[in-house]
């Protein structure tokens, strides 16, 4: 009679319950600091205060943005990311809102190739 062993490994959101990530394999499975590393490649947060996917970070980001609290709404995208704030004269987002995770100008490639080994 032989033993057999497969690890199921699933990274969920903590605050809408999405599934970010998940693994089956036979034997070892996945480590917690690898399926943390693969969330963040996915656009997702995983520290102390718990797992958050790409989503819940952007609308996080909009709740806390300084700007669109003194500014008021630059507006929204279809998927719910933010335009931004442009100048009087250029429609182009500011640098401060190009950098923000929750603008449209966010370079989402960028941030994969960073993390990449």
């Amino acid at each position: 009679m032989g033993i057999y062993r497969e690890v199921e490994t699933e990274v969920t959101c903590d605050t809408c319950g999405e599934c970010i990530k998940a693994w089956s394999s036979a034997g070892t499975g996945v480590s917690r600091a690898w399926a943390a590393y693969y969330a963040r490649v996915e656009g997702a947060t995983v520290g102390k205060k718990g797992v958050m996917c790409k989503e819940c970070r952007i609308a996080e980001r909009q709740k806390k943005c300084s700007l669109i609290k003194r500014l008021g709404e630059p507006g929204r995208e279809a998927d719910g990311t933010c335009r931004g704030f442009g100048t009087e004269n250029d429609d182009e987002p500011i640098e401060q809102c190009k950098r923000c995770i929750a603008c449209v100008d966010f370079d989402w490639e960028e941030e994969k190739a960073r993390l990449k080994f």
